[in-house]
């Protein structure tokens, strides 16, 4: 038989006849090499790469793999506030008093009765500033000129508390902060160093707030290092609190920042302050507690506005926040257990693989949390598909211009186009979200990396090349 008629034959029942052999997949092709790297050759990987369109997965190493998250954790605490409370949730603070109102003066106590608001002077959001301004214009409203009572905060909301898994180094140092039913000012207090010369001993000037509730002893040296390398130590079982390590030499004024350990004193200082300074007395007498009534409320802003905070500066105190009302929405209790156990319970539902997974906190700070990049790409999917779908990619940073990606991936194809949550603690390192390809599809990656063995600098170049060979398949 002829050649060509033979070929021609080949063709026309679809047969190609060509001796190459198709070619690798670019995706897998890239992963592989990066997994191959002597950096990780005694590391934990988790991740995984699919295709929004089908959700087809394009390549996959150790997908099942449980590992720390770090913030990438904050994703699913995240995702599941928008499901079950709404973007447009709002926590409030309610005002009452015990008594009457009669010519200016309030026959009673004035009580802030707090559930749980994170944003009550948050720095995060200028509208919420001043809070104490806020309430003596409300009372202002109300005629009331003199408290013959006292300023009572109700907390029992919830209990504070903090983890038990959380390690010792975290608690006491501004990252280490927990919900409390009344949070005001973010939670945290700022310590006034002075230091000298290297290898001496640096001495407090003063803290802001004022009212802390809190004694320090100081252990802080000068240092020719030119960063903030002192860690508050104290948990909630003591007011005392132990300052080590070190801060830069030469220095007059330098802030460390620490968590609060009873956030309602500051708030009644400040507030008793505020009402003092425009003639509203407070008498502080011993009163009968009588029925009480609101006279109005405070309102956050909504919940798809503080999810962004917490997702573009990865904010664990208002991650941690967000856990507990889910456990108040779902299961009645407002606590990290019950927080942890709505989520999972709520992802089960949903088919994913949330068996497998174990949650500590909202925030990813405990060591304990353990997480797949299996279910991260299950809940991306998800939120992909959601009618939250547009608040929760807005929330995410966006490489080379916003958040924690904002110095990552600038100047290179993947600007603009890797919108995703970051996660980083001592031998940690996650990435999740999505990348929008050269070729217009948009894939979503997980990658969780536990005990790599390189400089965190190093690494981040190491993602970032893999995220390119990525967009350029």
């Amino acid at each position: 038989m002829n050649r060509l008629f033979l070929i021609f034959i080949l063709l026309s029942l679809g047969i190609s006849c060509s001796s190459q052999k198709p070619a690798p997949n670019k995706i897998k092709k890239a992963v592989a090499q990066f997994t191959a790297d002597s950096c990780f050759k005694a590391a934990g990987i988790s991740l995984i790469i699919s295709d929004t369109k089908n959700n087809k997965v394009l390549s996959e190493f150790n997908s099942d793999m449980v590992l720390s998250p770090a913030s990438c954790q904050k994703l699913i605490t995240t995702a599941s506030a928008l499901e079950i409370l709404g973007p447009d949730y709002k926590f409030k603070t309610v005002i009452l008093i015990d008594g009457k109102i009669e010519n200016g003066l309030l026959n009673g106590n004035l009580i802030v009765k707090a559930y749980g608001d994170p944003s009550l002077n948050s720095k995060y959001f200028p509208e919420q500033k001043n809070i104490c301004k806020q309430i003596l214009a409300k009372l202002k409203t109300h005629n009331i000129k003199s408290i013959q009572g006292k300023i009572i905060t109700n907390t029992d909301y919830f209990t504070a508390s903090i983890p038990a898994t959380w390690i010792w180094e975290d608690i006491g140092n501004y990252y280490g902060t927990v919900p409390h039913a009344l949070t005001y000012n973010d939670n945290m207090y700022s310590l006034f160093f002075e230091s000298g010369k290297a290898g001496t001993l640096t001495k407090i000037k003063n803290s802001k707030p004022l009212r802390t509730g809190l004694t320090f002893e100081n252990k802080v040296l000068s240092s020719n290092v030119n960063r903030d390398l002192a860690y508050i130590f104290g948990g909630n079982t003591s007011t005392k609190r132990r300052i080590e390590g070190s801060i830069p030499q030469n220095k007059k004024n330098f802030s460390v920042k620490g968590a609060l350990q009873s956030p309602e004193i500051s708030f009644l200082s400040d507030l008793q302050e505020e009402l003092e300074k425009n003639n509203i007395s407070v008498l502080n007498a011993i009163l009968k507690t009588e029925k009480t009534h609101e006279i109005f409320s405070i309102l956050s802003p909504p919940l798809k506005d503080i999810i962004f905070q917490t997702n573009q500066k990865s904010i664990n105190l208002f991650a941690d926040h967000i856990l507990f009302e889910i456990g108040q929405k779902q299961n009645g209790i407002a606590s990290w257990k019950s927080g942890t156990k709505a989520i999972k319970e709520y992802w089960n539902q949903k088919n994913t693989s949330a068996k497998y997974i174990s949650l500590y906190d909202g925030s990813g700070l405990s060591h304990f949390n353990s997480v797949s990049a299996g279910f991260f790409n299950q809940l991306l999917e998800y939120m992909y598909n959601s009618s939250n779908k547009n608040t929760f990619i807005q929330s995410l940073p966006v490489a080379g211009k916003s958040g924690t990606l904002k110095s990552f991936g600038k100047n290179t194809v993947i600007e603009y186009n890797w919108k995703a949550k970051t996660g980083s603690m001592t031998g940690v390192r996650s990435y999740c979200g999505y990348l929008k390809s050269s070729s217009g599809k948009t894939y979503t990656i997980s990658l969780i990396i536990n005990n790599y063995n390189c400089s965190s600098s190093n690494l981040k170049n190491k993602v970032l090349n893999l995220l390119i060979n990525i967009y350029n398949s």
